[in-house]
C-alpha cells in the first residue's frame, strides 16, 4: 500500500481537482498487495475518513476497500463490522447490488443486529434508538389524521408492530426527552387503535 496516493487524492479533492483525485484513489487501491493490507488500513482510517452532503463516504474507497471487509464481518456476525454498514447505509443503498446482497437490510436492521450481537454496547444502543425514534417519528407526523406504516396509514396488525418497536425503544431511551416522545406517542397511536376498531365494527 502506498499511502501517499491517498494523501495525494485527499489534497487533489480539496483543490477541485476532481479528475486528478480520481486517478489518485485508483492508484491508491491499486497499491494495496493483499486483503490483510487493505483490512489493516479500513480499520485504521474508517472512524477518519469524510463523509459526503448525502453521508457517503468516497465509492471507490467504500467498493473496493471498505465493503469487502465489512461485508465479510458481516456474515460472520462481527460487531464493528454489522455497525459500520448501518453508520455507511447511504453507500449501501446508493451502490447497485449492494443492498441486496446483505439481504435488503436498511439502517435500522443492522443496529438491532448489534444489539442481537452484544446488548451491553452503548455506541450501537444509541444508534439503533435513534433509528427507531426516526422511524416512530415518521409514523406520527401526519398526525392527527393518522398513523402512518410506510406511506399508508397503519392496519390494525400494523399497530401491534409498531407499539412493539415504541415499547423496545422505551427500554433504551433514557433522556426525558425520548422518553416523553414515545410516551405522547403511544397515547396517539391507542388513540388511532381506537379509531381503527370503531371502524370496523360499524363495517361489519
Amino acid at each position: 500500500m502506498n499511502i501517499e496516493y491517498f494523501e495525494k487524492f485527499e489534497s487533489e479533492l480539496e483543490l477541485g481537482l476532481k479528475k486528478k483525485a480520481a486517478t489518485s484513489i485508483k492508484q491508491f487501491v491499486d497499491s494495496f498487495e493483499n486483503d490483510d493490507e487493505i483490512k489493516s488500513w479500513v480499520w485504521s482510517y474508517l472512524p477518519t475518513l469524510e463523509k459526503n452532503r448525502h453521508s457517503c463516504i468516497r465509492y471507490e474507497i467504500f467498493i473496493d476497500l471498505v465493503y469487502p471487509v465489512l461485508k465479510k464481518g458481516f456474515e460472520r456476525s462481527d460487531y464493528n463490522s454489522t455497525l459500520w454498514l448501518g453508520k455507511l447505509v447511504q453507500n449501501v443503498y446508493q451502490t447497485k447490488g449492494i443492498f441486496e446482497e446483505l439481504g435488503s437490510n436498511v439502517e435500522m436492521d443492522f443496529f438491532r443486529k448489534c444489539h442481537e450481537i452484544d446488548p451491553n454496547i452503548e455506541e450501537g444502543n444509541k444508534l439503533l434508538l435513534q433509528s427507531i425514534l426516526s422511524w416512530l417519528s415518521h409514523c406520527v407526523h401526519e398526525w392527527p389524521s393518522g398513523i402512518l406504516y410506510g406511506m399508508d396509514g397503519a392496519s390494525i396488525a400494523q399497530c401491534q408492530e409498531i407499539r412493539v418497536e415504541a415499547n423496545f425503544a422505551k427500554s433504551l431511551a433514557s433522556k426525558e426527552r425520548e422518553l416523553s416522545f414515545i410516551d405522547d406517542f403511544l397515547v396517539k397511536l391507542t388513540e388511532y387503535e381506537l379509531r381503527l376498531n370503531k371502524a370496523s365494527k360499524s363495517d361489519s
